[in-house]
């Protein structure tokens, strides 16, 4: 019985090719999408052989067929091999025309092909017609650039500001409002307490000068621990503080020379002995007064 089954079964296998002949599948041709087509992985291949062998990139290989990392490939896998489109110009053609028939843009198309003039095509001329994935890689890259320049200007921009600042901050120069001993100087002296100016002895009474020529834009004694005080604007932003005057000379608003006497040495405000506390700043920003004095 078992040698009677074996019989059956070569005569079927031998007979094979006649029942099934038309339906014999011959060798692997590949499938075309348009201009596009797959190829099956043999043994050996790699991504780099592949993209060799079809001159078209790595990274298109990978981008269309969703290759994950770390970008392996296996024998039998279908690869898709994107594969540029090309337009023959005909008599009547216009770019226009080609755009729409290829469902994409004339300026995409006339960058893809370097093309001076938009307007001037001719018959017979080879035009590479991009696809999706390409036009979108390349208004990336282009949007890219863009905001690379912009940045780098905003950056370079910043840079000028800042040396124009500094060349401006060590040009300006003021000179002593009083004379005398320094008895606090700027920067933090103790601990959890910061000095925005520097604090100069004096005799009380002894006439205060205006550092700079400017305009008085504060003069009174409303800010808590500073007595009497004295605000005056020079150009360019510069402002320049005298405060714990005896008496103020010179009210709101006017104009003063440099040199002009402006209060008199005190002890107002949170002080016990007479002196003044001076100030420089470039806007809001306090300045350490004896890079600047003269």
């Amino acid at each position: 019985m078992r040698l009677f089954l074996v019989l059956i079964i070569i005569f079927l296998s031998s007979c094979e090719s006649f029942f099934f002949q038309e339906y014999k599948i011959k060798a692997y041709k590949f499938k075309k999408k348009e201009d596009n087509l797959y190829y099956t992985v043999n043994k050996g291949d790699n991504l780099y052989l592949i993209s060799k062998k079809y001159n078209v990139t790595i990274s298109k290989l990978i981008n269309f067929n969703n290759i994950d990392s770390p970008y392996k490939i296996f024998p039998s896998q279908k690869i898709f091999i994107p594969k540029k489109r090309t337009h023959i110009v005909e008599k009547g053609d216009t770019l226009y025309s080609i755009s729409r028939k290829y469902r994409t843009d004339v300026f995409t198309v006339s960058r893809f092909n370097n093309l001076k003039n938009a307007n001037q095509i001719y018959t017979n001329q080879k035009l590479v017609i991009p696809d999706h994935f390409e036009r979108k890689k390349k208004i990336v890259r282009k949007l890219k650039k863009k905001e690379t320049k912009k940045v780098n200007k905003k950056i370079i921009a910043k840079k000028d500001n800042k040396k124009k600042v500094s060349k401006e901050i060590f040009n300006q120069k003021f000179i002593w409002p009083v004379e005398g001993k320094i008895l606090s100087k700027y920067g933090s002296n103790d601990p959890g307490f910061f000095n925005d100016g520097i604090n100069i002895e004096s005799v009380s009474g002894k006439d205060v000068k205006a550092s700079g020529a400017g305009e008085i834009v504060y003069s009174g004694n409303e800010i808590p621990g500073y007595g009497n005080l004295v605000l005056i604007k020079h150009s360019k932003n510069w402002i320049t503080a005298y405060a714990h005057l005896n008496k103020i000379y010179k009210r709101k608003g006017t104009l003063v020379k440099k040199g002009e006497s402006i209060g008199a040495v005190g002890n107002s405000g949170n002080v016990k002995i007479p002196q003044l506390h001076f100030e420089i700043r470039k806007g809001k920003e306090a300045v350490d007064p004896l890079k600047y004095l003269s």
